[in-house]
């Protein structure tokens, strides 16, 4: 028995590939200096003990700490498989820095050091390195370190008061305030420092997809998906006769709050864990922008992201083999396939959020 064995196409034309790498360590590079810049400008409570400065510095910190230690963790590993001849040339520490800039983006500011670095570990090393390094992982590295540091250090990452929360308890029945020109500034406490403006990632988005580093199939339909849901979900909850304006709140904070639009940008166009082909490219986005919604929606969690992007990579395979033939009948059956259920999945949370739900499928029931 023969055995062949090579890395996928993303890594098969090295200087496309790292024309891709360099323009996605430019953005990088460009929100990481705006999450500085914005968190140095914005506001703190009186009762604060703290200055806007002080944030500004924790995040610099964070992000050059988490830089430096992913470079230092792949000289190492390199170095012990006696193979260092990538890192004679900027070239290769571009992906190490990506991925430590990534990590440290994901997560917020109240992050102690100790807690980033076994972050950047654990996502460099056992989500990256392991499986042979770029092109071969099966999950995305920034996210397994960021999932890892999420679930055994709760305590310390835990934050209060974040748009997404507020939201939570709005639909328990809370009266919630927002103000607008502070979401789209970034002003607002946030679940992490990579997700403040969304201005600048709207503008770094667009960059994104004219450079082709990453693909609208999968980033427009995600976002396409997460509108699609909060519309529907607000509606059923939140609508009066006559009045938008509930609605479109629920909308807003969803769309351009916590990781929605940072993921479209960074996360889930990730090449070497996404799927390949236009069908599973669009299957792929609408499994995560549904798994995201229903964690928003009904789970503990106020984020979802994370988990809906790592678990999209893992049935990604599934995915890829679903699809034996690119063509134009095909995608219309999927694109047909995806919009009905995100519809019923948008009826459904809209309903379990109501309460009504057994109500309803019983009506049904009885109707057959």
């Amino acid at each position: 028995m023969k055995f062949i064995t090579k890395k996928p196409p993303i890594v098969m034309n090295s200087q496309r590939t790292y024309k891709k790498l360099f323009t996605l360590h430019f953005a990088l590079i460009v929100v990481a200096i705006g999450t500085v810049v914005i968190k140095a400008l914005s506001k703190v409570p009186e009762t604060a003990t703290y200055t806007s400065l002080d944030l500004a510095f924790k995040a610099l910190a964070m992000l050059v700490l988490a830089s430096v230690f992913s470079v230092v963790i792949e000289i190492f590993y390199a170095l012990s498989e006696k193979n260092t001849q990538k890192f004679e040339s900027y070239k290769g520490f571009v992906d190490p820095i990506n991925t430590g800039l990534l990590i440290a983006l994901l997560l917020p500011s109240t992050t102690p050091f100790y807690v980033l670095a076994l972050a950047v570990f654990v996502g460099v090393y056992i989500g990256k390195l392991v499986f042979g390094g770029y092109g071969f992982y099966i999950f995305n590295p920034a996210l397994v370190g960021v999932l890892f540091a999420n679930i055994s250090f709760n305590a310390q990452l835990a934050l209060t008061n974040t748009p997404l929360e507020l939201l939570k308890r709005a639909i328990g029945g809370e009266s919630i305030t927002f103000k607008t020109a502070e979401l789209f500034l970034g002003n607002y406490n946030e679940i992490a420092i990579g997700s403040t403006s969304v201005i600048l990632l709207a503008l770094i988005f667009i960059y994104l997809l004219v450079t082709r580093v990453i693909d609208f199939r999968i980033s427009g339909t995600f976002l396409i998906t997460v509108l699609v849901i909060t519309f529907g979900v607000g509606y059923i909850n939140f609508y009066a006769p006559g009045d938008f304006s509930v609605v479109l709140s629920y909308v807003l904070v969803n769309m351009i709050t916590g990781l929605t639009v940072f993921g479209a940008v960074f996360l889930i166009s990730e090449s070497v864990s996404s799927p390949t082909t236009r069908e599973t490219k669009i299957i792929y986005a609408v499994v995560i922008g549904v798994f995201m919604m229903m964690v928003r929606t009904l789970g503990s969690q106020t984020e979802g992201l994370v988990f809906a992007i790592l678990f999209g990579n893992m049935i990604t395979p599934l995915i890829n083999r679903t699809v034996k033939r690119s063509n134009a009948k095909m995608l219309v059956r999927t694109v047909i396939a995806c919009v009905v259920i995100v519809l019923l999945v948008t009826v459904a949370l809209g309903l379990i959020v109501q309460s009504r739900l057994p109500e309803v499928a019983a009506i049904v029931g009885g109707a057959f």
